[in-house]
């Protein structure tokens, strides 16, 4: 009677591992993290956001993009401010996908004045 009873408790203990296990599996909803990176070392960077200072982490998979433009980890400079999407992990670091850098901004070009061709007399 007894070893049917620890039959019994060890499997519903293996079902319940199992179940957890196929729980901790499912695919992990994608966030968005904005703010600036304070430092970027190897295989990871810190970013400062509105609220606190998170650890990302880069991995081979993660691309850095600007725009349409995929681009370089070495594109990652302290100072950038970017929006990162990835995954929260347990630990609490943030397991990037993609990094959107800022667009370069052009420096407006100023007309010149009228009445001057650009040229001395």
């Amino acid at each position: 009677m007894r070893r049917t009873q620890f039959v019994t408790a060890l499997a519903a203990a293996l079902v319940f591992a199992i179940a957890g296990m196929a729980a901790d599996s499912k695919p992990k909803k994608s966030e968005k993290l904005k703010g600036e990176i304070t430092a970027v070392l190897a295989g990871n960077l810190n970013l400062k956001t509105k609220k606190t200072m998170v650890t990302v982490l880069l991995s081979e998979k993660a691309k850095v993009m600007m725009g349409s433009a995929e681009m370089p980890l070495a594109a990652l400079k302290q100072g950038l401010k970017v929006t990162i999407v990835g995954t929260m992990l347990p630990s609490g670091e943030f397991e990037a996908a993609e990094i959107r850098l800022p667009s370069p901004t052009t420096a407006p070009q100023t007309p010149m004045p009228s009445g001057h061709g650009g040229h001395s007399h």
